[in-house]
C-alpha cells in the first residue's frame, strides 16, 4: 500500500507539474484563434452592425462585403493572378532547387564549400536593398509592368534558400540506393525521379509550401513591378483597398480572410509533411 500511495503522489505531483505548462499553451492558442475568429466573424456583417457593437456577435449575418470585393475591387482577377504567379515561380524554384541541391549533396562539385557560403550570404541580405538594382534591370530588359520580371524576380530571390535547404535535405538520402541505381543503368534525371524526388518528398513539400506563402505574401516587388491595376496580386490589392477602406472594417476584414485563406489551406493539409522536412533539415 506504502508503494502504491507513493506511485499515486508521484502522478499527482507531475499533473500539477504540467499544469503551467498547460495553462500557457491556451494562452498561446487563444492568441493564434482569436484574431482569426474576429476577422471572420467580422467579415460576416454589415458595417453598420459592426459600428454599433464591434467584438459581439453579429446581428445580420450577410456575404455582402465578400460579393462587393469581388464585384466592385476586383479581388477575383487578382486571386487568380496571385494563384498563377505563386505557382509558377514555385514550379521554377523547385526544378532548379532539386538540380542544384542533388549536385551540392551527392556530387563531387568544385567549390562546394564556397558556393554553399555564397548561397547564406545571399540569404542575408534584406530584400529592400535589391528594389533599385533589380527595377533597373528589368527596365533596361522591358520586364516592368509584367508578369515574367516579377516571376524571375521572386525565382533569383527564393533560390539560394531553396537550394541551401533542399541540399540538407538530400543529404540524408543514403549514398548506397544511389549507388545501387547507378549500377542498374540509371541516369542523372532517372535517379532524380525514381529516387530523390520520392525519398526527399517532404523536404521538396515543405520547400513548396515556403515558397509559395513567401510569393502570396509578398508586397514590395509586387506593387513596385507591377503598377498596373488590372494585373496587381492579391497582396497589394487589398493594401489599396485598406487605405481607402479603414472606416469599413468588415470590408477590410473579409479581404484579410481572402488573403489568409490559401496558406491556412496549405497549412492544414501539408502541416505533417512540413514538420517532418524541417526536422530533417535541422537534423543535418
Amino acid at each position: 500500500m506504502a508503494e502504491e500511495d507513493v506511485v499515486v503522489s508521484k502522478r499527482i505531483s507531475a499533473g500539477r507539474g504540467q499544469i503551467p505548462i498547460f495553462i500557457a499553451l491556451l494562452v498561446v492558442a487563444a492568441t493564434i484563434i482569436y484574431p482569426l475568429y474576429f476577422v471572420i466573424i467580422t467579415s460576416l456583417r454589415p458595417n453598420s452592425d459592426y459600428l454599433q457593437n464591434p467584438f459581439g456577435l453579429p446581428g445580420v449575418w450577410t456575404f455582402e462585403n465578400y460579393v462587393r470585393l469581388a464585384d466592385s475591387y476586383g479581388i477575383g482577377q487578382a486571386f487568380l493572378n496571385s494563384l498563377f504567379v505563386g505557382t509558377i515561380s514555385v514550379s521554377i524554384i523547385l526544378v532548379l532547387a532539386s538540380l542544384a541541391g542533388y549536385a551540392l549533396a551527392k556530387l563531387p562539385v568544385p567549390g562546394q564549400k564556397f558556393i554553399t557560403a555564397t548561397f547564406v550570404s545571399v540569404m542575408l541580405l534584406p530584400g529592400p536593398v535589391l528594389i533599385i538594382p533589380i527595377y533597373l534591370m528589368l527596365a533596361r530588359l522591358e520586364l516592368v509592368g509584367s508578369y515574367t520580371g516579377l516571376i524571375l524576380v521572386y525565382v533569383a530571390t527564393g533560390l539560394p534558400f531553396a537550394t541551401f535547404f533542399l541540399t540538407l535535405s538530400f543529404r540524408g538520402i543514403p549514398d548506397e540506393v544511389i549507388e545501387a541505381a547507378r549500377i542498374d543503368g540509371a541516369g542523372f534525371f532517372r535517379i532524380m525521379w525514381s529516387i530523390i524526388a520520392p525519398m526527399g518528398s517532404s523536404g521538396l513539400a515543405t520547400l513548396a509550401v515556403l515558397q509559395f506563402l513567401g510569393a502570396w505574401n509578398e508586397l514590395i516587388f509586387a506593387v513596385i513591378l507591377i503598377p498596373e491595376e488590372s494585373m496587381r496580386l492579391l497582396t497589394p490589392q487589398l493594401a489599396s483597398i485598406g487605405e481607402r477602406f479603414l472606416t469599413d472594417q468588415p470590408l477590410v476584414s473579409a479581404g484579410l480572410f481572402i488573403t489568409a485563406s490559401v496558406p491556412l489551406i496549405l497549412l492544414a493539409f501539408a502541416s505533417k509533411y512540413i514538420m517532418q522536412g524541417l526536422q530533417v533539415g535541422v537534423s543535418r
